[in-house]
């Protein structure tokens, strides 16, 4: 997405005649490739494809050409592929959220987990909450994203019962200093 071309509701056609162009665009279509390339195998494209579908009732130029904009992506990157077993790693995660920069208050939460190299599980969504800071919007991810977590362990746990790295502490990396202090409980907390 280029963050110089923020999207709103508010770009999107109120006049018939904007309406009546973007009825022979195809912007239905295309959000319907991206969420398939999202959700089976291009994780980095996951909060493009989210932040444009939420204009899929009324999509303007703008978004149209935000959606072109991820084709091109797409298009660039088409020989960069993820491989699994590349390196051997154990469970790993990240996690993090924007704030609330969107239009409807909420912020976009998104974690990525990887094993060996390779992405295995990963999501990027409006949160369900209105949350009154970053740190609180930084937490909130973390908890959905270590819920993810408990849930890959037990699940490599059971297709790998004898694998006991699997089963070991597993690091959930973050960048918001006091959504950790919160979660550690540290004590370094600011608000």
């Amino acid at each position: 997405m280029d963050p110089n071309v923020p999207l709103s509701k508010a770009q999107s056609p109120s006049k018939l005649d904007d309406i009546a162009k973007m009825r022979n665009i195809p912007y239905q279509e295309a959000m319907g490739s991206l969420m398939y390339a999202s959700i089976g195998m291009r994780p980095d494209i996951t909060f493009a494809v989210s932040t444009v579908a939420q204009f899929l009732e009324n999509p303007g130029i703008v978004d149209w050409e935000a959606v072109k904009h991820i084709f091109c992506y797409l298009k660039g990157t088409r020989n960069i592929s993820l491989v699994y077993g590349d390196k051997k790693e154990d469970l790993q995660g990240w996690v993090d959220a924007d704030g609330a920069s969107q239009d409807h208050r909420r912020a976009i939460s998104g974690y990525m987990f990887i094993v060996d190299g390779g992405a295995v599980s990963w999501t990027s969504k409006k949160q369900e909450i209105v949350t009154l800071s970053t740190t609180e919007a930084e937490y909130v991810a973390a908890t959905h994203a270590a819920k993810e977590a408990v849930w890959l362990r037990h699940l490599f746990g059971e297709i790998f019962p004898a694998s006991s790295e699997i089963n070991n502490v597993m690091h959930l990396h973050s960048d918001n200093k006091s959504a950790i202090a919160l979660a550690t409980g540290s004590g370094q907390y600011h608000a």
